[in-house]
């Protein structure tokens, strides 16, 4: 398996059982990640920000996967961090293709309010970094509305030169000291932004959360409840935008699987 530089689920108990540690790491196309609860992974977020140290957090689901499987850079990155965690129906399946099966579908969107709640109650305090210019400032207004008392420290639009500017962007976040920075310029650019970044950034915990933004401004809906329970989320996604998603789901969930079963096959042989 990938090796772990200062996991956090190694270094610091918060909840999950040592005994735990290895049943909760699987990996797939050689990107490993954690199985756990949403109030596992919580637990983990809020440790972290109490004990003053740093993580970063990535989720992946199967478009990721595709990438990583070209990208080396992504997928090291991906292999570098502690916290990795499912996202998506197409790792759910392909978990049970290998014979496992995952504690629980963690994507960002279902995991924020979550994450709020903890940092209204907590204290800790929020950037929001990334999407078009405006969609943070009205995704800060709808949250700081539904969750009073949150502290959403500062936001700012991700459409700036990121070899020229991340710098300023850097010391407009080091300001303001937040806990938690929410990076949303899609994979695998937020990925690889926060990585080059991360050590320069005073903050406990980077989450890179591709699209959220945009759900919680209100500028695209999700699915009904049913849909993101039943697994299939992602139909009602290539519904509202044919012309951007076709290939990730069309072309892209059949080569993840056709992906999945070639890996498969490789370990077995192995």
């Amino acid at each position: 398996m990938p090796a772990r530089a200062n996991g956090v689920v190694d270094s610091l108990e918060y909840g999950i059982d040592s005994t735990m540690d290895a049943a909760s790491r699987l990996t797939l196309l050689d990107v490993e990640f954690l199985s756990i609860s949403m109030e596992e992974a919580l637990h983990l977020i809020g440790g972290v920000i109490k004990e003053n140290s740093k993580e970063c957090v990535s989720f992946i689901n199967a478009d990721c996967l595709n990438i990583s499987s070209k990208d080396e850079e992504y997928r090291s990155i991906l292999n570098s961090q502690s916290l990795v965690l499912p996202d998506g129906a197409g790792i759910s399946l392909a978990c049970r293709l290998m014979g496992k099966r995952l504690k629980a579908n963690l994507n960002g969107t279902d995991l924020l309010p979550e994450l709020c709640e903890v940092a209204r109650s907590e204290g800790f305090t929020v950037f929001l970094l990334g999407a078009a210019p405006g969609v943070a400032a009205r995704m800060q207004r709808n949250l700081t509305d539904t969750y009073p008392g949150l502290k959403i420290v500062g936001e700012r639009h991700g459409y700036f030169d990121h070899d020229d500017d991340s710098n300023t962007v850097i010391d407009q976040i080091n300001a303001l000291k937040p806990n938690i920075v929410l990076v949303a310029f899609g994979a695998p650019r937020q990925e690889k932004w926060i990585h080059k970044y991360h050590q320069q950034i005073d903050s406990n915990i980077l989450v890179g959360v591709g699209g959220l933004f945009d759900f919680y401004s209100g500028d695209k809906k999700r699915a009904p409840l049913w849909m993101r329970k039943s697994g299939v989320e992602w139909m009602y996604r290539l519904y509202l935008e044919p012309g951007r998603l076709w290939r990730r789901y069309i072309i892209g969930n059949p080569l993840f699987m056709l992906r999945m079963l070639r890996w498969k096959k490789s370990l077995q042989r192995s």
